[in-house]
């Protein structure tokens, strides 16, 4: 039976696509342009997709089969290992071997060139969503969540939103640097566990009652416009209450925060699948639907080509219409070179698998 659901790959695959046009504006664009213009705005609404992607991936771990605690520790591993060569690559190469990287990118940690060894090792630790997604399947794997009933961890999917704000910037482990991978306040790293987990649990949670109801796709997204709605309403009214201390570090958010944000994920997804899922097949459809398929390369190569070209385009120096260029281009890039990397793994593999004559 396949049952992978459309629109969940739709919505993964679009985050892909909207993550180059954030990170294109983060790196390239001009402070103005940033936080001053419509343009801006409007591109870091978009950015705040990132619950969907997350709740996707919970959804598509409760749906996989190899959900064993060991399969699950390993996924985490490799992801972690993908995450910090991915850092080096980003930050280490371009600094202490090509020496392109902007002085104004160093001058923004509040550093001058050269770096000392410390601040590469604070470069190369930086934590982001790679780093919350291993975590997050190596505490799967401990606490072997397969096992659990749906309520439990619908539970602490809640409990983990909830006192978030309690333990933001806490230090529990002897690593300040582990702690901070579940707590950070800080921006080495970006997405802690707590609350973002929560979006993950969320999406398990959903993808848990999908099954129960025999993949049943209409159930699922009528639970998703429902829920999400109702999360909205509450979300909506807490950051009314408190807004700064909810949402006002998008990094490090708190539970105002992360359920006004899975609430209108939930809500979005809801509306892809009754507005756009199952009607359009176009090319538009197909290259989302091979963004979804090939995340995770396509996430780190485009990280990699931005920093790396910032060498030529500069930091925090471009206007509207060079920004837009740089977008299109970083794009076409992103998955030109996907494809390449596609065709050399599968040009290897023929050798690998190529018979030898017989003598």
């Amino acid at each position: 039976m396949n049952t992978r659901l459309k629109t969940i790959d739709l919505a993964r695959g679009a985050s892909v696509f909207i993550m180059i046009l954030v990170h294109t504006l983060w790196m390239y664009s001009s402070t103005e342009l940033q936080s001053e213009s419509l343009f801006g705005a409007v591109i870091h609404i978009l950015g705040k997709g990132t619950a969907s992607f997350l709740v996707a991936m919970g959804l598509s771990m409760a749906l996989s089969r190899r959900q064993t605690p060991m399969l699950l520790i390993k996924r985490g591993i490799q992801l972690l290992l993908l995450a910090y060569l991915m850092n080096a690559a980003k930050f280490w190469l371009p600094i202490e071997v090509f020496n392109t990287m902007p002085e104004a990118f160093i001058n923004a940690y509040g550093w001058q060139s050269p770096l000392s060894a410390g601040q590469l090792q604070f470069m190369v630790l930086t934590g982001d969503i790679l780093q919350l997604a291993g975590v997050s399947l190596l505490l799967f794997g401990a606490l072997n969540i397969a096992r659990w009933k749906t309520a439990w961890i619908a539970c602490l999917a809640i409990a983990i939103a909830l006192i978030s704000q309690f333990v933001r910037g806490q230090q529990f482990t002897l690593s300040p640097y582990i702690s901070d991978l579940f707590f950070a306040n800080n921006y080495q790293v970006y997405f802690p566990v707590f609350p973002w987990i929560s979006a993950i649990l969320t999406g398990y949670v959903l993808g848990r009652l999908y099954i129960n109801s025999k993949y049943n796709a209409a159930y699922l997204f009528s639970v998703c416009a429902k829920l999400g709605a109702a999360l909205l309403i509450i979300g909506t009214a807490w950051l009314i209450t408190d807004f700064k201390g909810q949402f006002g570090n998008f990094f490090h958010l708190n539970g105002g925060g992360i359920i006004y944000l899975i609430g209108l994920n939930l809500f979005g997804l809801a509306v892809i699948e009754y507005v756009f899922a199952n009607k359009f097949n176009g090319p538009i459809t197909r290259a989302l639907l091979y963004a979804s398929k090939h995340v995770t390369a396509l996430y780190i190569i485009q990280w990699v080509l931005i920093c790396w070209l910032m060498g030529v385009f500069g930091y925090h120096t471009q206007s509207l219409v060079p920004t837009l260029c740089l977008m299109a281009l970083m794009s076409l890039l992103t998955f030109a070179v996907h494809k390449m990397y596609l065709q050399i793994k599968l040009t290897l593999l023929g050798f690998k698998q190529k018979p030898k004559r017989a003598a």
